[in-house]
């Protein structure tokens, strides 16, 4: 079991992936209201300067594979939207959820908090 400053460091990169997901969502609607065809690239571009801004600093704090999956996770929502067959509603912006929490790394794995966790770099466990 994490031990409570993991915990908090948890919190915080789940709270930070769910806010680089409000954002991009936010630009992307942007990109695709200008008819501009909206793909990982395209919104991956916006991650480096909204990490830089001071006011959005702890990005910074965070692994950053946990802020390119939900980045990863919107370009696939569009992809699907984009896609005649497959043609899906758009997710709305995310907020803290009511059940266990869970958020994806780029290798696929998921985290949730429980005992039994993989490592991770930044929160030295």
């Amino acid at each position: 079991m994490p031990h409570q400053e993991q915990q908090i460091l948890l919190n915080q990169a789940m709270g930070s992936a769910r806010f680089v997901w409000n954002q991009m969502l936010a630009k992307s609607f942007k990109m695709f209201a200008k008819d501009e065809y909206i793909r990982y690239e395209s919104i991956e571009k916006n991650l480096k300067p909204l990490k830089k801004t001071p006011e959005f600093s702890f990005l910074g704090n965070t692994y950053s594979a946990c802020l390119q999956q939900k980045i990863r996770d919107l370009a696939q929502v569009w992809a699907k939207f984009y896609h005649p067959k497959d043609h899906a509603r758009l997710k709305e912006n995310k907020r803290k959820p009511r059940k266990a929490k869970l958020f994806k790394l780029a290798d696929g794995a998921e985290i949730q908090l429980r005992p039994l966790m993989p490592r991770l770099k930044k929160i030295s466990w």
